[in-house]
């Protein structure tokens, strides 16, 4: 006996009204599980697209004055001082890395310095950073912590050449090294696990050494190796900014 089945109409009816039912129904799901299948594609896309139109310099130079160059030397060298002053592992990254494989010094055309810092994810993170931005304070850096981002923002006070201070860990204990610090990585997820996230055997001390701005700076393990993630459509040549 079918107790769904309403005995006060005919069994034709029902079967009728149920297969429409059930049409509706269907049709409607389709549609649903289509929007929603676009909406992912497009959230996707733009976490792919992220370095095309969230993080491309507006104007970008072919050759940074050398003044500026130097400048931006300065505060390398200063902010080195202060973490090696706490013991702290950290290494080049991203252009900074590049410069230092290459030519030993920053990029003609590169506007910060990139350093990553390694953290033990069970560390009192905050309180690393609020360390670090009074010590670069205290060497006349106008210096900011970008809460969305992540990283600190130093800013030397003559031309405002700036340095980035980006902070890694193994927060899953995966032997992976994600960004630990920001709500960017979490909104743009796929862009950070495909593009940003890297092995942490890359940055078991001791590390490797490299000289760049006339210091003697850590880099990671195995060469190029992580710049082949960060630069996974490029990283086999030299890319200067469009028009140079």
């Amino acid at each position: 006996m079918n107790v769904l089945y309403p005995h006060h109409i005919s069994y034709t009816v029902f079967k009728a009204k149920n297969r429409l039912y059930w049409k509706m129904l269907t049709d409607r799901m389709w549609k649903v599980l289509f929007i929603l299948a676009f909406c992912f594609g497009t959230f996707c896309w733009v976490n792919i697209r992220w370095s095309g139109w969230y993080g491309t310099e507006l104007e970008p130079r072919c050759q940074v004055p050398e003044e500026e160059l130097e400048d931006m030397r300065m505060i390398g060298r200063q902010t080195k001082d202060i973490l090696d002053k706490h013991n702290m592992t950290y290494v080049l990254g991203f252009g900074s890395l590049w410069g230092a494989l290459r030519t030993g010094d920053i990029l003609p055309w590169d506007i910060d310095i990139d350093i990553l810092v390694i953290v033990d994810r069970t560390s009192d993170i905050g309180g690393t950073i609020d360390m670090l931005i009074e010590d670069m304070r205290a060497q006349g850096m106008d210096v900011y912590y970008r809460d969305w981002v992540g990283i600190i923002q130093g800013y030397s006070p003559i031309y405002k050449s700036q340095l980035d201070l980006s902070f890694w860990c193994d927060y899953w204990g995966t032997g992976t090294l994600h960004r630990c610090s920001g709500w960017e990585q979490y909104f743009f997820f796929v862009k950070y696990r495909f593009q940003f996230a890297f092995p942490a055997r890359l940055m078991v001390p001791p590390l490797p050494h490299v000289n760049f701005i006339n210091r003697s700076f850590p880099v990671p393990r195995e060469g190029i190796e992580i710049q082949k993630i960060h630069y996974p459509n490029d990283w086999w040549k030299v890319a200067k900014p469009r028009g140079c």
